[in-house]
C-alpha cells in the first residue's frame, strides 16, 4: 500500500492512509482495538474525501457505511475470496456467515472493484452483481529488489523461503523435502519470518540438518538475501480451498526480481507467472519428492538457474513494478471520479 500511495502522489493525488501501525497483539482485545482505531480515524475524514480506497476487510464495513451515507465514491480491492479471512483469522469463523455478507455488501455499494488476479475480477463482479471490476496485479519495488547488488554469503549454498510461518504457506513440506534422499547434499534450506502458526514452533525448533530458521528479515536486508540463494521457495499448500481463483503473493514477485530461480506450486496464478518467464519450475502442491528434486535440479544446472532467474528479473522490470501497478491504480480512481 505504501508503494502505491507513493505512486499516486507522484502523480498529483493527495492521499491519506489510515492503517495499523507498530506492534500487534495477538489476543482478541488488542486486534478489536486496532479495528475500532483505524474505523474511528476513517470516518473521521470522510468529508475531506473525494475518494475512499479500501483494502477489502469485513472490519471496514463502518467506513464503508458512512462513506455510503455521505454518498463518497468507493473502490474496494479484494486480495483473495471470504475464505481466506478465516484462514488468517480463525478466531472469527464461527461468524463467518455475517462477516462473509459484510463484505458482499461493501462490493455491491462500490463505485470500482480492484482485483490482484483476472479470476478475482470475475469472483467480484458475481459478488457485487455488476461488472465494475479491474485486475490490478501485485508487484515489486524494482528499485530495491533487483539483479545487481550484495549477495549474502554462507559456507554452504542455500535455498530460500520468507514470509510467515503457517501451514499454507507449505513449512512442513519444505522440511520433509530437507530429509528425502532427493535433497542435494550439503545445501541448507533458510526460513526467514515469524512463526505465525504456533503448532509449527516445536518443528521448526527442532528442524534437522542443514535448515536455520533467521525469524524476521528486515526488508532492506532481504534483497541481498535473495541473491544470494539456489532458488527462492514458495511451496504454497492449500487445505482451505482458497487458490481457486488465483494466488499471486508479493514474494514471489520480489524473489524474481532479484534475478533468481523460483520454486513454485502449480496454483493459478503463481505459476502462470513463472511459466511466462520462465523463471523457475513449477511442482505439484504438498509433494515433497518434487521439490526435492527441483531444488537438486538447480543447484546441479547452475547455468539454469542463472537463465531462469534473468529471465524472471527482466519480467518483472518490464511488467510488474510498483510504479506500473500505481499507474494502473491511478487510471481506476480517474474512471471513478469522472463518472
Amino acid at each position: 500500500m505504501h508503494e502505491i500511495c507513493d505512486g499516486l502522489i507522484r502523480r498529483g493525488f493527495a492521499v491519506t492512509l489510515q492503517a495499523e501501525h507498530g506492534e500487534r497483539s495477538n489476543a482478541l482485545g488488542g486486534q478489536l482495538a486496532r479495528y475500532a482505531r483505524v474505523i474511528t480515524s476513517s470516518i473521521g475524514k470522510l468529508l475531506q474525501t473525494d475518494v475512499v480506497y479500501f483494502r477489502s476487510h469485513f472490519a471496514a464495513f463502518p467506513i464503508a457505511l458512512a462513506a455510503r451515507l455521505l454518498r463518497k465514491k468507493t473502490i474496494q480491492e479484494i486480495n483473495g475470496v471470504y475464505g481466506e479471512a478465516f484462514v488468517t483469522h480463525p478466531r472469527f469463523a464461527r461468524l463467518r456467515g455475517i462477516l462473509s455478507w459484510m463484505q458482499r455488501l461493501q462490493y455491491r455499494w462500490a463505485n470500482a472493484l480492484i482485483a490482484v488476479t483476472p479470476q478475482l475480477v470475475e469472483w467480484g463482479s458475481a459478488e457485487a452483481g455488476h461488472g465494475r471490476a479491474f485486475h490490478v496485479g501485485n508487484g515489486a519495488n524494482t528499485e530495491r529488489f533487483r539483479p545487481d547488488g550484495l549477495r549474502t554469503e554462507r559456507t554452504l549454498p542455500y535455498v530460500l523461503f520468507f514470509g510467515g510461518m503457517t501451514r499454507w504457506h507449505g513449512i512442513e513440506v519444505m522440511l520433509d523435502a530437507v530429509q528425502s534422499p532427493a535433497w542435494p547434499e550439503n545445501v541448507d534450506l533458510l526460513l526467514a519470518g515469524p512463526v505465525v502458526d504456533p503448532s509449527l514452533k516445536a518443528r521448526i525448533m527442532n528442524a534437522p540438518p542443514h535448515v536455520a530458521w533467521l525469524d524476521r528479515v528486515p526488508q532492506e536486508e532481504l534483497p541481498a538475501l535473495i541473491r544470494g540463494a539456489v532458488a527462492a521457495l514458495v511451496p504454497t499448500v492449500d487445505p482451505s480451498g482458497i487458490t481457486a481463483h488465483g494466488i499471486t503473493p508479493l514474494k514471489l514477485f520480489e524473489m524474481m526480481a532479484c534475478g533468481r530461480p523460483v520454486i513454485v506450486s502449480d496454483f493459478r496464478g503463481m505459476a502462470d507467472l513463472v511459466r511466462q518467464g520462465p523463471a523457475g519450475l513449477v511442482i505439484p502442491s504438498g509433494d515433497v519428492e518434487a521439490l526435492a528434486r527441483a531444488v537438486s535440479t538447480l543447484v546441479a544446472d547452475p547455468a539454469l538457474a542463472d537463465r531462469l532467474g534473468a529471465a524472471g528479473a527482466e519480467l518483472i522490470a518490464a511488467h510488474h513494478s510498483w510504479d506500473a501497478r500505481a499507474a494502473e491504480t491511478a487510471d481506476v480512481i480517474e474512471r471513478v471520479v469522472r463518472r
